[in-house]
């Protein structure tokens, strides 16, 4: 009975893992949605949110790893426990996105002299904004496939780690397009705002009518 129960707590603990990757991966997404709005007011918001949420990921991953392993050692003793087989693979690891900041973006779209049209600027800026939400979508890949791992072998990724280097990176990039975007050209990303309107806005607005809809029901019954 123990060693079921022991079973059902490794399963339980494991998704909690790839759990984490997925929520890191998901707030990663919210930010490259609403800067392929150009919203900066949305950005703060969802920095800020995305550095709560890797904060909770290097907290909650210490913990989890830390048991996982308990319990591994434990399912993988003896010589026919059959359980798990303990893997001492060695697997390659996946490149670390490098990191973008905002003098690269302007490196790689200048934008400068009094005699630059207005429709190469605006190319320059657009060009600079789609750099940022790509290189966004290779973090979150980057997260997703480093996080499997871990959930396959523990000891290959140090998640705590991964996760704080996964928010320089992100905050990097985010602020850089603020500055040599919407800071620099604020005329031209208030003209761009809501060409793009954020698929997870339109999710949270929908979730929350569900759950004013029971709550009035609920409070419907309760009368």
């Amino acid at each position: 009975m123990q060693k079921i129960a022991a079973q059902l707590r490794h399963r339980e603990l494991t998704q909690e893992i790839y759990n984490i990757g997925d929520e890191v991966a998901e707030y990663i997404e919210h930010l490259a949605e609403a800067i392929a709005d150009y919203d900066g007011e949305l950005i703060e918001d969802c920095l800020a949110e995305f550095n709560e949420i890797i904060e909770d990921a290097r907290v909650d991953s210490r913990r989890i790893v830390g048991e996982l392993v308990g319990l591994r050692q434990a399912l993988t003793s003896g010589v026919r426990a059959g359980v798990l087989s303990a893997s001492a693979s060695e697997e390659e690891k996946v490149p670390e996105p490098e990191i973008l900041d905002g003098e690269g973006l302007s490196d790689l779209f200048p934008v400068f002299g009094a005699l630059v049209r207005v429709n190469d600027i605006h190319n320059a800026l657009e060009s600079r904004t789609d750099l940022v939400v790509q290189h966004l979508g290779e973090v979150v890949e980057y997260v997703l496939e480093q996080t499997e791992m871990v959930a396959r072998e523990l000891g290959i990724v140090s998640l705590p780690h991964l996760y704080a280097r996964v928010g320089d990176i992100v905050r990097v990039a985010v602020d850089g397009w603020i500055e040599v975007v919407a800071k620099e050209h604020p005329a031209f990303t208030r003209s761009m705002r809501g060409s793009n309107p954020p698929a997870f806005l339109a999710e949270r607005s929908r979730i929350d009518a569900v759950v004013a809809k029971v709550a009035a029901k609920r409070s419907r019954k309760g009368a």
